[in-house]
């Protein structure tokens, strides 16, 4: 099967921006593995302490979150590459101050530039993958694109594994340098092409913006309404735990960066194997019902994260290991199954306003990140590193039920 369609389905320009999108995502998954790998417990060394580091995650967090409306209505509204460049300056700005952050303030600085820069580039990759893709087969194009960023992981995590760097700032240099070539596709190969139905588009967008506010319509129609609850509600269950995750690797389990880097990789390999299969899966069962295999996943990957710390608080150290890994191959799954039918809702909750729609479902989420991080760090270090888990699978009860109850639009 020709995934990426033939010549009456997709033009050539579109077949290239998915080509090159493709080996931007693979780019992106290698060389910025080892970085996400080692930046929670780089912050821990740096700040000595959980909660600060779920302070400077939230931080992130908001940062990620609160300029999407903005950013993506600057994408509907002008040349959606010329704001895709914008990333440039903003990730080499932020990745200057963590490479050389020895104090807070460079810290605070290299997380409010990255994080901008990690704004501007998700909203653009996304949307120029919706725009290239067939209607039909937009869940298996959205699963291969994120399948080549997990096999970038894949390569991140070995390289971690391999012992060979002896200041983890060799992997922020890393990043910083293998990103010149995403960049270099960016700039010379990714196009946005116009055509009839481009300007058309442009004109409905100009006459709706005028008639109706975009933030109004979110909250008037009971469909989107749920989206967004379901979304937000989802990001701050899961990310009550993740967002102390790797720094709580470090200071709960003493691990090294190559016993991390060896859990890590089977979420990698699961993920990048079941990417394109999860895509499919969306297409064929609906939205709602893989949403719903994916959280049954979820709680299947935090009850291995909970049976782990028990069989390690009583004495069973082999265990933690592979029970960790278990956990990761659970949490893939959950990935894998969720990114596809999460971005094809995110990516067309209006036909006309695709970017600005997209930023404002980002903004509303990031409310439910906010205080994901200082709710986690505070839990570990005042009462027990497993009480966020704890909590983060009960929410997934509730998420299951939300989806049963209320998602009953989406097919």
């Amino acid at each position: 099967m020709n995934i990426l369609g033939n010549s009456e389905e997709i033009d050539k320009v579109q077949k290239r921006n998915l080509w090159a999108l493709f080996f931007i995502g693979l780019i992106y998954g290698f060389s910025s593995r080892p970085f996400f790998l080692v930046f929670q417990p780089y912050l821990l060394e740096i700040t000595g302490s959980l909660f600060i580091t779920g302070i400077l995650v939230t931080l992130g967090g908001i940062i990620i979150f609160f300029p999407k409306p903005w950013v993506g209505k600057l994408s509907d509204k002008f040349n959606r590459k010329k704001v895709w460049l914008l990333d440039i300056p903003l990730f080499f700005i932020g990745m200057t101050f963590l490479l050389f952050a020895e104090n807070f303030i460079f810290l605070v600085a290299g997380i409010i530039f990255f994080n901008l820069s990690e704004v501007v580039g998700e909203i653009s990759y996304n949307m120029y993958i919706s725009a290239s893709s067939d209607k039909t087969k937009k869940g298996i194009l959205f699963g291969l694109m994120f399948f080549s960023m997990f096999i970038g992981n894949i390569g991140g995590d070995f390289f971690v594994m391999l012992d060979i760097v002896d200041d983890v700032r060799v992997y922020f240099a890393l990043f910083m340098v293998l990103s010149v070539g995403s960049y270099l596709l960016i700039i010379f190969v990714i196009s946005s092409p116009t055509s009839k139905k481009t300007k058309d588009s442009a004109i409905t967008t100009e006459i709706i913006n005028k008639k109706q506010s975009m933030w109004k319509d979110i909250f008037k129609t009971p469909k989107k309404r749920a989206v967004i609850i379901f979304f937000t509600l989802d990001l701050f269950i899961y990310n009550i735990s993740l967002s102390i995750y790797g720094a709580g690797l470090r200071a709960q389990y003493d691990l090294t960066y190559e016993q991390m880097a060896f859990i890590s990789i089977w979420l990698s390999i699961t993920i990048m194997i079941f990417q394109i299969p999860g895509g499919h899966l969306a297409d064929k069962i609906g939205k709602k019902r893989s949403l719903i295999v994916s959280e049954l996943f979820g709680l299947g990957g935090y009850f291995t994260l909970i049976l782990a710390f028990i069989f390690w608080s009583l004495g069973f150290q082999g265990s933690l290991i592979p029970l960790l890994s278990v956990g990761n191959v659970l949490f893939a799954l959950n990935g894998a199954t969720f990114i596809p039918s999460a971005q094809m809702i995110l990516t067309d909750l209006d036909e006309t306003r695709k970017a600005e729609s997209y930023g404002i479902t980002g903004f509303l989420k990031g409310i439910g990140f906010m205080p994901t991080g200082i709710i986690g760090g505070y839990l570990t270090e005042e009462f027990n590193y497993v009480i966020p888990f704890v909590l983060s699978f009960i929410g997934i009860v509730v998420l299951i039920w939300y989806l049963r109850k209320y998602f009953g639009d989406w097919k």
